[in-house]
């Protein structure tokens, strides 16, 4: 009896252990099925958030590089206007005629300019009212209206205490002006 009873046990056991490899090898298939179909599922995300993230560093980079031209035009049409600026207020400027040419008589040939002053300044702002500082402006602004005013205080070629003194005050205001938009454009080329 021992030996059919080890008979029995081993076919028990040689059955059990067949349907157990059978189990075993069908759950090793089915876990790799749904692991493969997982890790593609999340290969798939990645790619996707991925290729949004390229996509969205594409748009970020065209409109950076959009944002810098046209940062360099602007500074381009500064560059000009602060050139004409400061050829401007060198043209109106008195040349040394004598000697004694004084401070007072500087300003008078100012003065006598100021129709000239007032036209051309008009035409400066016109032309670069959209990219000079607002300061600027207002300092051009109020040298036309200077001049603008200061032109009735000429009588032929003679020029009033108060054309001489607003001939004065012009200069003042445009020598401020060329300071201001030199300073605005040397700013933005320090590092």
């Amino acid at each position: 009896m021992t030996k059919e009873v080890f008979e029995i046990a081993a076919i028990i056991v040689t059955s059990l252990g067949g349907g157990g490899a059978i189990v075993f090898a069908l759950s090793n298939w089915l876990g790799k099925v749904w692991a493969n179909r997982l890790m593609a599922k999340e290969v798939a995300k990645h790619s996707r958030d991925l290729e949004a993230l390229r996509s969205e560093i594409v748009r970020s980079t065209e409109s950076y590089k959009i944002k810098l031209k046209k940062s360099e035009l602007i500074f381009q049409k500064e560059i000009e206007a602060a050139s004409e600026l400061v050829s401007l207020s060198r043209d109106f400027l008195p040349t040394f005629r004598h000697p004694d040419m004084d401070w007072g008589d500087a300003c008078d040939e100012i003065a006598l300019g100021f129709e000239k002053i007032e036209k051309r300044l008009n035409v400066f702002l016109a032309r670069n009212g959209a990219v000079i500082p607002d300061l600027v402006k207002d300092k051009i602004g109020k040298c036309i209206g200077i001049a603008g005013e200061g032109k009735f205080q000429i009588n032929g070629m003679e020029v009033s205490t108060e054309g001489n003194r607003m001939a004065s005050e012009l200069y003042d205001e445009l020598w401020a002006a060329e300071k201001a938009i030199l300073v605005h454009v040397r700013s933005q080329t320090s590092i």
